[in-house]
């Protein structure tokens, strides 16, 4: 694998030209991390590719470490530099401003020692030197179709060992074959599976963003932190988003409270009216921003259940929807152990309770049973829309709770004592 390389960087800086007639040799798959962008120079360039756009027009968006760059490609280097600090000005002017004003908001009605607003005035100090902020760890860079020979790039797994070894801080981390990066980083307690990207904010540039796009970073931010910004909505219903085993609550009321906000759903002539706007009211006198509301939906004949988890975001004119997840799930695809817990839930026991003080009598025995299944099938979708929609959380939010792994002094060495490398949102939840 290593001598296909070399072979390949030997070709790029070969001023012969191959013989007539004689076909090139298949390429060896690159065993290194990185993708591998060749320039129209005959440089190289290894990163995490963004973005690939053909045509005349297009080109390629690409993340580099900056040092490695400056070592490899320093004429390259030179302009991508200069481009980062152009654009950082404005864009530094405009987040902090931004800080400034979520600070005021949320100070006013934050516990103490909130770690939100922690976080923010320690942003502006390292915002506030230029040299801190202005050479960060990686570069964006964009490289026009016209200065592109040749693009190759890795699986998206790849894409997550790279982003994890930048985090850590290992060593040519770019160059590392993908088997001895991966040994290193479980050797440092990081799941390597998958292809989601951890969050790479704290090494990258301040970059501008419209207004909408702010502030679905402030509400997926906030979500990370304030347990009281998640909901359940089923019907006229808007419970807290409590989780599995923990005492039935319904707006904030315990069961026996509870009854009465129920028996509104068995009443034809009661209003219904919306119970998410005034709760959305509320959370924004708080000065928050941000709210998860998960929607269930059953359906009559109990033959498959549907939850959605949607992010909502309070903006100029309101609150809105910013995007969503959803998942639907039939009994049948429950395992049977999973209904057996659903069974012992004190929430479930809870709700059997709730509609027998209502008067409708003792619930049947098969009754139960189906609706321990869909409750069943109703957990499983909770699941799979919640995981989904937590990642596209982590990639909006900002890294707040997250703290720096400790650099390592080599690929493949032994991680010291203690040291075991986890960061809160970054994707790579450590093993036991």
């Amino acid at each position: 694998m290593l001598c296909a390389a070399l072979l390949l960087a030997s070709c790029l800086t070969n001023a012969s030209e191959p013989q007539a007639g004689k076909p090139e040799p298949p390429k060896a798959p690159d065993a290194a991390v990185a993708d591998r962008l060749t320039l129209r120079d005959g440089g190289v360039a290894r990163g995490l590719v963004t973005s690939a756009v053909p045509g005349a027009r297009g080109g390629v968006e690409m993340l580099v470490r900056r040092d490695w760059a400056e070592a490899n490609l320093p004429s390259w280097f030179k302009t991508w530099d200069r481009a980062a600090r152009s654009a950082a000005k404005p864009a530094l002017a405009q987040r902090k401003s931004r800080l400034k004003a979520w600070r005021q908001e949320r100070a006013a009605n934050a516990p103490q020692n909130d770690p939100i607003v922690a976080w923010i005035d320690q942003e502006l100090i390292r915002l506030d030197d230029a040299k801190s902020s202005a050479q960060t760890p990686l570069l964006a860079v964009r490289v026009p179709r016209s200065d592109v020979r040749e693009l190759v790039r890795q699986p998206k797994s790849s894409g997550r060992l790279l982003a994890l070894g930048w985090l850590c801080g290992l060593k040519d981390v770019e160059a590392t074959p993908i088997a001895d990066l991966q040994l290193s980083l479980e050797g440092r307690g990081f799941l390597t599976e998958g292809d989601a990207l951890p969050s790479l904010d704290r090494m990258l540039p301040v970059v501008s963003e419209p207004d909408a796009r702010w502030m679905a970073r402030r509400a997926a931010t906030e979500l990370a932190i304030d347990p009281d910004l998640r909901f359940i909505r089923y019907q006229g219903l808007l419970l807290p988003d409590t989780k599995l085993g923990q005492p039935l609550a319904v707006g904030g009321l315990d069961a026996s409270a509870a009854i009465g906000e129920i028996a509104k759903l068995l009443d034809p002539n009661a209003a219904q009216a919306d119970p998410l706007a005034p709760a959305l009211e509320k959370i924004a006198a708080r000065g928050r921003s941000g709210a998860a509301v998960t929607r269930l939906e059953i359906a009559p004949d109990m033959s498959h259940v549907t939850v959605e988890s949607a992010l909502w975001v309070r903006g100029p004119r309101g609150w809105i929807a910013w995007g969503s997840r959803t998942a639907t799930v039939r009994p049948e695809d429950v395992d049977v152990g999973v209904e057996q817990n659903i069974a012992g839930d004190p929430q479930v026991q809870a709700a059997f309770d709730i509609v027998e003080k209502l008067g409708l009598g003792a619930i049947a025995g098969d009754l139960k049973q189906r609706s321990i299944k869909i409750g069943a099938a109703t957990s499983k979708a909770l699941g799979i829309a919640r995981a989904e929609f937590n990642q596209e959380l982590d990639a909006l939010a900002l890294p707040v709770l997250e703290q720096a792994p400790e650099p390592a002094p080599a690929v493949g060495g032994t991680q010291p004592q203690g040291g075991k490398t986890a960061t809160a949102r970054s994707g790579a939840d450590p093993r036991p």
